[in-house]
C-alpha cells in the first residue's frame, strides 16, 4: 500500500512539473518595459537593424584615443534605460559604449525569442563595423544575465576584444531546476526539465570553452535569482577565463562589480596597448 502511495505521489510530481514547465518557465524569461527613461549622460540616439531587419534602438557613446568599445547586451527585464549608467563609468575613462535594446524591449519593434536576440546582437557588431568604423577586434561584449547567454553564442562566431559574461547563467534547464525548486521544494519536479525538451535554451555551457579571446567570469555569492554556482560551472569548462566571484552585490545591483570588470578591461587593454593597434 505504502508503495503504491510512493508511485502516485511521484507520478503526480511529475504531472505538477510538467505543467509548471508549460505555464510558468516560457512566460517568466522575458519582462520588457516599454517605456524609455532619459539619460543625462551625453550620447548618440540611433536605430539599426537586426540581421533579419527588425528595427532596433541602441544609445551609442564613442571612443577616445583608440580606446575600444563595449558592447553590452543586458538582462530580461527593463531596457537600456535602466542599465546605462553602469556604463557610465566606462564612458569616462574613454571606453565606446553601445548599449542596444533587443527586439520588443523599449523603442525596439517586435517580440523577443532566443534567435531573435541573437540577430539582434549581429545586428549590432555589423552596425558597429560599418557605421562606426570600429572592427571587431576593438569590440568588448559584455553580457549581463540573459546578455551572458546571448554573447557567448555571438562570441563563438568571431574574434573579439574580450568577453565579460556576469551574473550569467549555465543554460536555461539548469535556470529552470533552480526555479522549480523554489517553487516547489521538490527535487522530483526540479529534475523534469532534464526530460522535456525546451525551445529556448541560452546554453553558455556547452559552448564557453569555444571562446579564445581573454573572457571575465563575474558573479555575486549573494545573487538572489542565479547562483553563482553557475558562475562556477561555467567556469570549469573555461579555465583560461579571469572568474571573480564577489559578495556584495545581488542580481541588479553592479557597484562592487565595476572595479573588478573596469581591472580586467585596463589588464587587457592598457591606454598605450589599444592605441597601438589603433594605429
Amino acid at each position: 500500500m505504502k508503495k503504491s502511495i510512493s508511485i502516485k505521489r511521484i507520478i503526480i510530481e511529475i504531472l505538477i512539473g510538467c505543467l509548471l514547465i508549460i505555464v510558468y518557465c516560457p512566460n517568466n524569461l522575458y519582462y520588457p518595459v516599454k517605456k524609455v527613461y532619459p539619460a543625462y549622460y551625453v550620447h548618440e540616439d540611433i536605430y539599426f537593424n537586426a540581421q533579419d531587419g527588425i528595427k532596433l534602438n541602441a544609445w551609442y557613446i564613442k571612443p577616445k584615443d583608440g580606446m575600444p568599445t563595449i558592447l553590452f547586451s543586458h538582462g530580461n527585464g527593463g531596457n537600456i534605460s535602466y542599465f546605462f549608467d553602469i556604463l557610465i563609468p566606462f564612458a569616462q575613462k574613454g571606453y565606446g559604449i553601445f548599449i542596444y535594446d533587443y527586439r520588443g524591449y523599449g523603442n525596439s519593434k517586435s517580440f523577443p525569442f532566443e534567435n531573435g536576440l541573437y540577430k539582434d546582437l549581429r545586428g549590432a557588431i555589423n552596425y558597429l563595423n560599418n557605421e562606426k568604423n570600429t572592427p571587431n577586434k576593438n569590440i568588448i561584449l559584455w553580457g549581463l544575465s540573459i546578455g551572458g547567454g546571448v554573447t557567448s553564442k555571438i562570441a563563438n562566431e568571431n574574434d573579439f576584444k574580450a568577453i565579460i559574461l556576469q551574473s550569467t547563467f549555465t543554460n536555461i534547464k539548469d535556470m529552470g531546476k533552480v526555479v522549480l525548486k523554489r517553487l516547489t521544494n521538490s527535487d522530483i519536479i526540479s529534475n523534469i526539465v532534464y526530460i522535456i525538451p525546451f525551445f529556448q535554451n541560452f546554453n553558455t555551457y556547452s559552448r564557453i570553452d569555444k571562446i579564445t579571446e581573454p573572457i571575465l567570469i563575474i558573479h555575486s555569492k549573494n545573487d538572489e535569482l542565479i547562483p553563482y554556482e553557475m558562475a562556477l560551472k561555467n567556469y570549469s569548462k573555461n579555465r583560461n577565463a579571469v572568474l571573480k566571484i564577489i559578495s556584495d552585490d545581488g542580481h541588479n545591483n553592479y557597484e562592487h562589480s565595476q572595479p573588478e570588470i573596469m581591472n580586467f578591461l585596463t589588464n587587457i587593454c592598457p591606454r598605450k596597448f589599444c592605441d597601438k593597434e589603433r594605429e
